[in-house]
């Protein structure tokens, strides 16, 4: 059972301005100013820290650099709702020092920023936290690339983007830090124990228009808003709390791990609008899982799911997959690793949309080979073969094969009286994986060119030779699996969990859409933290990174053990017995 724990998103405290309390604007005197004029405006930007003992609001603090706020925008939007407003203008904030409580907890930033003061209609804000080359401004506001001018709210959040986790999230030292931030959406009515039905979720601010000041000091004395961000992504890290055996003949060392199945395409702002999932609840559980039971502010809740670009369908190109290879390379056990969010409903929780942890992990077989090497043949994984066992094994699937019998014996081609091939006659090539490790392709079988006189007509048959012999070759890889574990590496596949067995309870049962019981049970969803804990090898893994198939995510083999939580930085551990 893989056990899950939510963690909620950096909510980052931030106060906006940069003039001296004593700067007056220009525009007749002291007091609020009229639409069109000039005035300055504070808003807060907060990160509750405090937890709850409910599951998705236990939260952590996360690393310094997590926090760091290099560069703020806000953004202002004008209308008569949040989905429908229209970009108005942009004003850079600048870089802010947090006032920091409690180790790295950031939980305020000030700032107060002079503003021209819309007109007629709700005014809206949302604030982007370290834009990089998401945001720019060469004399027009642009969102990869394309102009804001005109652009409602929706757009940002129901248009998909082609971004990588390094535009978004970047870490150079556990201070050092830049991780791209929008408006979290939030909700009116706790959940958890209690029904949420009737609250609405909220994502951006409302800007009291009455407290634009025409100083900064009053702006300061009367705060216009609050406003909460979250980081844009997801962040995961896998540890290993056992080290040991998994029986007599097997001792284990994880060596690290990589993401997989990772998302490509993401919202700017976490998007649950329209959402009607609020009220969902397991049959069988207490839980109001989509929304939290510890307020952020009177009255605001955190939420914990979304809608992503590909949550309604399968579109194969809109993700990384690492399927068929041996890793690059590997994250170390205990580091951190951030991808994009990445959602679905029920009808798409599927190992080939749901993003994965692979373990790697070295094995120390008896009876491998001195590097380390070993081999296993047809999936047995209680056997394990040197090369030449393994190569032995391939020569009598070949030797044994209809087509090839049939060819030694034709009373035309086939071997004079009295002569035989054996093994030691026989060359074997493999694909590339040969080099790197993984599930073999043999390429070619051969056979000595020296046994040419003992066929009649004094040469080897064409259907026998590597240019003739494509169908045996074939028949050869489906009658005898070979898997190579180069240095004695074995890989281990880790569905991440974001709900956990006590929110969205399984029985081995189908999941039928049901989106009350099971909606939200894999998943990773933006400033949630994913923590995967290794706590046993079961087995001999794969070869390299197993593929993926269109399956849904419960009813796969498991080679390891692991727990889940999830903190915020919502964190979420996950332990596994591979």
């Amino acid at each position: 059972m893989k056990k899950v724990k939510l963690f909620s998103f950096a909510l980052a405290a931030l106060m906006l301005g940069a003039c001296s309390s004593e700067d007056v604007i220009d525009n007749g005197g002291q007091g609020t100013v009229a639409p069109g004029e000039k005035g300055y405006i504070s808003l807060a930007i907060n990160l509750p820290t405090t937890p709850s003992t409910r599951a998705n609001d236990d939260f952590d603090d996360g690393l310094e650099a997590e926090y760091k706020v290099n560069d703020a925008t806000l953004l202002i939007f004008n209308g008569t709702d949040e989905g429908t407003a229209v970009f108005s203008e942009a004003y850079d904030l600048g870089s802010m020092t947090p006032t920091s409580v409690g180790g790295n907890i950031t939980a305020s930033y000030n700032v107060t920023q002079d503003i021209t003061k819309p007109g007629a209609g709700n005014v809206y804000a949302l604030v982007v936290v370290n834009k990089g080359n998401v945001l720019t401004n060469d004399g027009e506001w642009k969102l990869k690339g394309e102009s804001l001018t005109g652009k409602t709210f929706d757009y940002f959040r129901t248009t998909a983007q082609t971004l990588t986790a390094s535009e978004l999230a970047s870490v150079t030292s556990d201070a050092e830090g830049s991780f791209f931030m929008t408006n979290a959406p939030l909700y009116t009515n706790p959940g958890g124990v209690t029904d949420p039905n009737g609250g609405n979720a909220v994502t951006l601010t409302k800007i009291n228009t009455e407290n634009i000041y025409s100083t900064q000091a009053e702006a300061e004395d009367n705060p216009a808003a609050s406003i909460y961000v979250e980081r844009a992504v997801a962040k995961v890290t896998v540890t290993n709390s056992n080290t040991g055996s998994a029986g007599s003949s097997l001792t284990y060392a994880i060596t690290g791990w990589t993401l997989d199945v990772t998302n490509t395409k993401s919202y700017i702002v976490r998007n649950v609008n329209g959402a009607d999932w609020w009220s969902y609840k397991a049959a069988t559980s207490n839980d109001y899982r989509f929304v939290g039971s510890a307020a952020v502010a009177a009255g605001l809740y955190r939420t914990y799911w979304a809608y992503d670009p590909n949550y309604a369908s399968l579109v194969e190109g809109d993700f990384t997959k690492l399927e068929g290879t041996t890793p690059a390379s590997l994250t170390d056990v205990g580091k951190n690793a951030y991808c994009l969010e990445n959602t679905f409903n029920v009808a798409n929780m599927n190992q080939n949309q749901t993003t994965r942890v692979i373990v790697a992990a070295k094995l120390t077989m008896a009876g491998a080979e001195e590097s380390g090497d070993f081999y296993i043949l047809d999936n047995d994984k209680n056997t394990i073969f040197t090369k030449d066992d393994a190569v032995k094994a391939i020569k009598a699937e070949y030797l044994t094969n209809p087509a090839v019998v049939a060819a030694l014996q034709d009373p035309t081609t086939g071997l004079n009286e009295g002569q035989s091939i054996g093994e030691a006659d026989l060359t074997v090539n493999f694909d590339s994986k040969e080099t790197t490790g993984g599930d073999l392709t043999v390429t070619e079988i051969t056979i000595s060119d020296d046994r040419a006189g003992d066929f009649k007509g004094g040469e080897i048959p064409a259907v026998l030779k590597a240019d003739g012999n494509n169908d045996i070759i074939a028949a050869v890889n489906a009658g005898k699996k070979v898997s190579y574990y180069k240095g004695g590496i074995a890989y281990y596949p880790v569905l991440i969990r974001h709900f956990d067995e006590s929110q969205t309870p399984w029985d081995n049962a189908e999941y039928n859409n049901n989106g009350n019981d099971y909606l939200g049970r894999y998943g990773v969803l933006r400033n949630n933290w994913y923590n995967i804990d290794v706590t046993a090898i079961k087995t001999i893994g794969s070869a390299d990174v197993p593929d993926v198939y269109g399956t849904p995510d419960d009813p796969m083999e498991s080679w390891i053990s692991v727990e889940i939580n999830v903190l915020s930085w919502a964190k979420r551990s996950q332990s596994v017995d591979l």
